[in-house]
């Protein structure tokens, strides 16, 4: 079975919330914002009905993470690099952790963003700490552009930003995938 990415939609808070709880161990180390959760399930609809918004005026995409009918994560291509650029944000369910889905999602997001002429590089930034993070852009022919100190953000961290971009001259002479 594959996975499918999809806008997150407000009816979708209740299995977002759920995959968040279970993930939460997980996430905290590496995520800023898993500091706040858990949310209220209609605080985390208010929340998906705002990504709604700001994707219908050419802002952010959120998209969830689906195989099936189950969340495994959640993802998006993200307006703040620059005009002609997209940074990827991603993160999967714990129970379902090294099993390829980041790097398909990551693959997919690059089809997504690179599907828009207007964007002509797609950049994954994590800290350094994060090795894991940091296998999925080498995998898909990312380069590593720089390693810029800045303040922790999440209790893992190093303070060192880790910036990978894959510009779309580099996407497009990339071999067919088989």
């Amino acid at each position: 079975m594959t996975i499918e990415l999809r806008h997150w939609r407000a009816e979708d808070a209740p299995a977002l919330a759920e995959a968040i709880r279970h993930s939460l161990d997980h996430l905290r180390p590496w995520m800023p914002w898993a500091e706040h959760e858990p949310t209220p399930v209609p605080e985390l609809a208010e929340r998906i009905r705002g990504w709604e918004a700001e994707c219908r005026a050419g802002g952010d995409e959120y998209l969830g993470i689906w195989l099936g009918s189950d969340p495994v994560g959640s993802c998006g291509l993200h307006r703040r690099i620059g005009p002609g650029g997209v940074e990827i944000g991603y993160w999967i369910h714990v129970a379902h952790l090294r099993r390829g889905f980041a790097t398909e999602v990551v693959r997919q997001l690059c089809a997504r963003a690179f599907a828009d002429p207007a964007i002509d590089r797609v950049e994954i930034h994590h800290d350094r700490a994060n090795a894991a993070s940091g296998g999925v852009p080498v995998k898909l022919g990312f380069e590593h552009v720089a390693d810029t100190p800045r303040p922790p953000e999440a209790p893992a961290e190093e303070g060192v930003e880790r910036m990978w971009r894959l510009t779309r001259a580099a996407y497009e002479r990339r071999p067919a995938r088989s």
